[in-house]
């Protein structure tokens, strides 16, 4: 009699990678003839389209320079330029029903001052996280088939609508303002839910601005600011019950001053622009197939180990980290008015005794003035490390996104500067699962039949119902019709009673 297997298809959430590409970009600003020296130079960059297919990732997205300078007629200025960037990603691990989240971060950014206008270099690395399910298929049934199921968990993912979130607040100074000479926009999220048919995501944009103040003193001064945001994002399957996930990245940043200069105040509006990116989660039972046997026919009983990952709750975490950096000599009377520019890279992500370690290098711009009221700045980098009460377990893979606020310094020696400021890190972590199912019955020939009309069998010390049933060639329920009184797992002391009609 020939088997007739019935299969499922099932898909696992079991390809994850993280792929990444630097590209150069270039613009040019303001007339070299016009610029003394470079005070500073902040960019962000942004990816704002990207398309999948088998094998590779288009994207296209903006980088954006702010620069500082000294005049040839010594005022501190400002300017700004922007360059679009596109791209291709090839890695045979994409395919073109994968989920990718691209983002861009400029890593380095210097000028060039070589030609009729001050340029900006750059060089911006291109990081998609990739993640996809993959199809497989499972023993879920069949005809003269004999299967021992159980319940397989199946984590299933919905993608939420990407959605583009505008803000725009406004803020008092009590004092006129000359020029904003740098400026940055950070989003962190700080909780995320699903709603019926939605992705809820609160979160806040913490920003900063380096003022010039508008005064013969050529005081700078710092302003950090933050604003809260609520964003729903469409997703129809997602329901309370889900868990979800969500990423957030500055799509575009803008600060605008207005000076009353009746009562010498100023009035400052930021407009941020946020991608908003997010998946619902759930996690159901599927009843499969984990062995097989026919009592008619010889089969072989192909099984199959499939990874896949469960995304946990993400966290955000803050710390404070601080470093020494050593400087080229300052002047006596050097004193720092302001710490701008601030980046926070990620080295390395561990897990050590229910704690998670995060070592990085943090990068900051000092804006210092001496005793003639000279204004430069100093580049200042420090290594970090930072532990936190969260830890994840081995079988974890963690990425993190990382954002460094609120910045200062302070002048140890000449020669010597404490770099501080605060990161928030963003946890994304993943579990990585696996499970054993039947993938594929092979039948081969017909069984000799027993020809007796009651065997005894000996049981195995240990053995399980499923086990005595495939050994002796029995369906397990009758087995237990017959033989009642068992208790599993055998003792090996029992006797196995089986009668067949003749």
């Amino acid at each position: 009699m020939a088997l007739e297997p019935i299969y499922e298809t099932i898909n696992l959430n079991c390809k994850r990678c993280e792929l990444k590409e630097q590209i150069k970009v270039e613009c040019g600003a303001v007339a070299t003839e016009e610029v003394s020296r470079v005070l500073s130079v902040s960019a962000w960059a942004s990816v704002n389209e990207n398309e999948v297919n088998d094998g590779q990732i288009s994207y296209s997205g903006k980088a954006t320079f702010f620069i500082s300078y000294l005049s040839n007629d010594g005022q501190i200025k400002k300017t700004e330029c922007g360059s679009e960037f596109r791209g291709t990603i090839k890695d045979e691990r994409v395919t073109a029903d994968a989920k990718v989240y691209t983002t861009a971060v400029i890593e380095k950014a210097e000028t060039d001052n070589s030609g009729l206008k001050l340029g900006v270099k750059a060089f911006v690395t291109v990081c998609a996280k990739v993640s996809a399910c993959a199809p497989y298929q499972a023993l879920s049934g069949g005809d003269n088939l004999i299967l021992n199921a159980g319940e397989m968990p199946i984590v299933r993912t919905y993608t939420a609508k990407r959605t583009v979130y505008p803000i725009e607040e406004s803020y008092e100074l009590t004092y006129a303002v000359e020029e904003i000479l740098s400026h940055g926009a950070r989003a962190v999220i700080t909780a995320v839910q699903c709603g019926v048919g939605c992705i809820i995501v609160d979160g806040e944009v913490l920003t900063s601005a380096i003022a010039l103040q508008k005064s013969s003193q050529n005081d700078i001064i710092k302003e950090n600011k933050s604003f809260a945001f609520r964003a729903e994002l469409e997703c129809q399957e997602a329901m309370p019950s889900m868990t979800a996930t969500a990423t957030v990245n500055e799509r575009s940043f803008k600060t605008d001053v207005a000076v009353d200069e009746e009562n010498g105040k100023s009035t400052v509006t930021v407009s941020v622009s946020l991608v908003l990116e997010g998946e619902a989660i759930s996690e159901e039972s599927l009843s499969v197939a984990t062995d097989a046997f026919s009592v008619q026919r010889e089969v072989e009983v192909v099984k199959t180990e499939l990874p896949y990952y469960k995304a946990c709750d993400q966290r955000s975490l803050t710390s404070a980290v601080a470093g020494r950096v050593t400087v080229s000599e300052l002047p006596p009377s050097a004193i720092i008015m302001a710490v701008g520019c601030e980046k926070a890279e990620i080295l390395s992500t561990t897990c050590e005794q229910e704690k998670t370690v995060i070592t990085g290098v943090l990068l900051a711009v000092a804006y210092i003035k001496d005793g003639d009221g000279h204004v430069f700045t100093v580049n200042l980098e420090t290594p970090f490390e930072s532990e936190f009460d969260c830890a994840f377990g081995c079988d974890t893979e963690i990425t993190a996104d990382i954002k460094a606020v609120k910045g200062k310094a302070k002048i140890i020696t000449l020669t010597e500067l404490e770099l501080e400021s605060e990161i928030i890190i963003t946890l994304y972590p993943a579990k990585r699962h696996s499970v054993r199912l039947v993938s594929e019955i092979k039948e081969g020939k017909d069984k000799c039949a027993c020809n007796s009309g009651i065997s005894v069998y000996i049981a195995q010390d240990g053995e399980e119902r499923w086990d005595l049933a495939k050994r002796i060639n029995v369906c397990p329920s009758e087995i237990e019709r017959i033989n009642p009184d068992l208790q599993f797992p055998l003792t090996g002391k029992e006797r196995i009673i089986i009668y067949r009609q003749k």
